[in-house]
């Protein structure tokens, strides 16, 4: 009789902990998501740790960029066709076959740039090249982003919007002849946002963005005795499209604006999306003729 009660403890011991909503591998979790999230934060130490060149972009991302922003910018990413999302994680991998990694894996007998001789790295191709950004590679790049933030913003009510390229209205109305930012809109003579695009590779955007607002400083205060509030908005991006910490305030200012979540959602997306697409055509025409494209205008 004894054995008989023991034999049904168990087996209702063990119809408990089979019944549970836990699976016995993995006790030691929460749940699946908290498996995963342990297994990519492993993944991702060991990027920082052990392969040095191929995580030192990673590791900056996770120190620089706005979180918050992250999520659209992978969504963004995950939508592009294969050839250029392989590109985007390579990119991060710092595995592209540019000529340093070529030299390095011994595919090539130089590292250098056909272009300027100077070793030719992933920062080289798409942001330090010399002879690309007086060719306007890089400006290119930029315009193409500028010209959608400035489609965007021609559709705020009561504004005037004053833009360095065709087709828009001329800084100049503004600022004179000083310094002129990337953009102006003005919401009566009430507002005026001070907008100036950043697009700087990974591991120096954010220096770079702050060099931009010192430059803009005193444009701004001289502003500010024809407007109410004159507010910069330094919208610094890397060349992978992913939004740094210092673009919160052109956050705040699409809230201000009165743009609904998935509008905002939206300029966020494809702004990322532009930006990345323009890199990667920059980096196929590595070594090769600029032909002046038209702008990538979506």
């Amino acid at each position: 009789m004894l054995m008989v009660m023991i034999v049904t403890i168990m087996i209702q011991s063990l119809w408990k902990s089979t019944s549970c909503s836990m699976n016995v591998q993995y006790d030691s979790y929460k749940n699946t998501k908290h498996i995963l999230k342990a297994v990519r934060q492993q993944h991702t130490e060991k990027l920082r740790s052990q392969l040095t060149s191929q995580g030192f972009i990673i590791s900056f991302l996770l120190e620089h960029s706005m979180k918050s922003l992250n999520s659209l910018w992978s969504s963004a990413q995950s939508n592009l066709p294969k050839n250029i999302f392989n590109f985007s994680i390579r990119y991060l991998n710092n595995t592209l076959a540019n000529r340093v990694n070529l030299y390095k894996w011994k595919l090539s007998q130089s590292s250098d740039c056909s272009f300027c001789l100077c070793p030719e790295s992933l920062l080289h191709v798409v942001s330090g090249c010399k002879s690309y950004l007086e060719e306007g590679r890089y400006t290119w790049r930029h315009n193409s982003a500028l010209h959608f933030v400035a489609s965007t913003l021609q559709s705020v009510r009561n504004s005037s919007l004053y833009v360095d390229l065709p087709r828009f209205l001329s800084l100049c109305i503004i600022t004179g002849d000083q310094l002129r930012p990337d953009m102006l809109l003005s919401i009566g003579k009430t507002t005026l946002y001070v907008i100036e695009l950043t697009v700087w590779f990974q591991t120096n955007f954010y220096s770079n963005a702050e060099r931009e607002h010192e430059k803009y400083y005193q444009l701004t205060r001289d502003l500010s005795s024809d407007f109410h509030c004159v507010k910069f908005i330094n919208l610094s991006l890397s060349d992978l499209g992913i939004f740094g910490k210092l673009c919160e305030p052109f956050v705040d200012m699409c809230k201000e604006l009165e743009f609904d979540k998935q509008h905002a959602d939206f300029i966020v997306r494809k702004q990322s999306t532009i930006i990345i697409r323009s890199t990667y055509y920059i980096f196929c025409m590595c070594n090769k003729p600029w032909t002046n494209p038209d702008l990538l205008i979506y």
